[in-house]
């Protein structure tokens, strides 16, 4: 029992007031006034504000109970149980339009009056909160930054939001309950439109789609609308939310073409970058590599040398420099011309290159001389060894155009660091090598020695010193730095 509530009673008859008044009491409820006529109902309602009003059809006064009631219902929601000795037919349909929650006919029991007043009071409650539930939701769809309607089960729009209006140009009063939703899309797309608005009423898992649609509004122009369909449980109106979203669709159209030109821009950059590298790392091979051969020029030679003995220092093994010069070379570019001189140093250059092992290097510095860096190698058996190999290279003839031809070669050997520790020192001595072993009869090899010819020595200081002059100033530098500086350990005696 609601013992709380207050009750407005309007009653004409005293005595009957009298003896309402005091049932009410003693049920529990507490009574904010009896009045006898229409306008003192009204005037109650303003002062006290009764949680329900019991009313008399007939009252003194100018207006009847009906009357005041919807007097009362124009200012404010209370509802009303009508407790009236009259059944006529008229006055109970005139107490109908104000939707009263009870119309009692006197005499009646009084506990039937008690479960009146619990249901009214119960169910207005009840209504209360669905309308301030509706309240709420109406203003939560109103305030959507979406464009926004609601679908019937016939797809009539019920209601849309000021959005849709701002979206279509169409006004609410033009649109509700006169429209079909699909109107407002592109006619091609209506009937797939329809086809997704119905999906939700044949499967409770997909309650919700999403899709892009492309709309119209009044004045013909065409935006592109993301649309998103939610089915209300339990009901079958269908909320449809819309968002403009043709700027995103425009700057995804221009990111993609900026996309496609930067793509474009990139594979001529990159190819650009290819060709650079490609040209840079041709240069790169023409400054050190002979143009002739392509074995490794005097730069490239001494920069192995460079990193040999690096090695070395940390492994203690012995360097082989050979100086290898071809036996009257001069001959054949006489005889048989420079042509075939060039197809001989290449062929020569080619069999030197087969008996290198993977950490050797075989350069050409020049006309018919080579170079020969022999790393890592354990004791002098073992450079002799392959000395040996080089010298078989040219037991046989070479092709030249057709024609056998045979050539020999001499070779001078330095060791590091046994005959030195500079390249400089290394060179001039295996260049005094190979000009013994040329003295001694040609297509043979020397080690360099203390006893070899002092003005031999000089002459070939000479010859290693212009060559070394064609590396420039640096190269020299460095080359020299350790020139007469040579102590007695960096000899070989013999």
């Amino acid at each position: 029992m609601t013992t709380s509530a207050k009750i407005l009673l309007a009653e004409d008859d005293a005595l009957a007031a009298r003896h309402l008044n005091q049932a009410l009491l003693r049920m529990g409820y507490s009574i904010t006034g009896v009045v006898r006529t229409g306008e003192e109902v009204i005037e109650n309602v303003k002062e006290s504000m009764p949680d329900i009003i019991l009313m008399d059809i007939t009252l003194g006064g100018k207006i009847d109970g009906i009357s005041a009631v919807q007097k009362v219902h124009a200012q404010t929601d209370i509802p009303v149980i009508y407790i009236t000795a009259n059944s006529d037919n008229e006055v109970f349909e005139r107490a109908k339009q104000t939707d009263p929650y009870a119309y009692l006919i006197k005499p009646y029991e009084i506990y039937q009056l008690q479960n009146a007043i619990e249901i009214a009071l119960y169910k207005h409650n009840l209504d209360k909160q669905l309308k301030d539930s509706e309240n709420r939701y109406r203003t939560i769809f109103e305030a959507s930054d979406s464009a926004m309607m609601l679908v019937n089960e016939n797809s009539t729009i019920t209601m849309v939001n000021e959005q849709f209006e701002n979206m279509t140009g169409r006004s609410k009063a033009s649109v509700e309950n006169l429209e079909k939703w699909t109107e407002f899309f592109d006619p091609g797309e209506r009937s797939k439109l329809e086809d997704l608005l119905q999906q939700g009423d044949d499967s409770a898992s997909v309650p919700r789609h999403h899709f892009e649609s492309i709309l119209v509004d009044k004045n013909g122009n065409t935006k592109i609308v993301y649309t998103n369909i939610r089915k209300f449980p339990d009901s079958n109106t269908r909320i449809v939310s819309l968002n403009d979203i043709s700027e995103l669709k425009l700057a995804e159209k221009e990111i993609r073409a900026l996309n496609k030109e930067l793509n474009y821009k990139n594979r001529g950059l990159n190819q650009e970058i290819t060709l650079r590298q490609r040209v840079e790392k041709q240069l790169r091979y023409k400054a050190t590599h002979d143009h002739l051969t392509g074995l490794p020029n005097r730069v490239l030679l001494f920069d192995r040398l460079k990193q040999a003995f690096a090695f070395d220092e940390r492994h203690n093994t012995l360097i082989a420099l050979m100086m290898l010069d071809l036996d009257n070379f001069k001959n054949i570019n006489d005889t048989m011309g420079h042509l075939s001189g060039d197809i001989l140093l290449k062929k020569v250059a080619l069999g030197l290159q087969k008996c290198m092992r993977q950490y050797d290097t075989v350069g050409r510095l020049g006309g018919d001389e080579f170079v020969i860096i022999i790393n890592d190698a354990d004791m002098i058996q073992d450079i002799i060894t392959f000395t040996e190999k080089i010298l078989a290279v040219f037991q046989k003839p070479f092709d030249i155009l057709g024609q056998q031809t045979y050539v020999t070669t001499s070779i001078g050997v330095a060791v590091y660091p046994l005959h030195g520790s500079t390249i400089e020192t290394l060179m001039k001595k295996a260049d005094v090598a190979m000009y013994v072993a040329k003295k001694n009869g040609r297509n043979t090899f020397r080690f360099f020695s203390d006893s070899m010819d002092v003005q031999d020595a000089t002459q070939t200081s000479m010859r290693t010193k212009r060559r070394i002059s064609l590396m420039g100033e640096s190269t020299q530098n460095d080359f020299f730095s350790d020139i007469d500086q040579q102590s007695a350990k960096d000899r070989l005696s013999h």
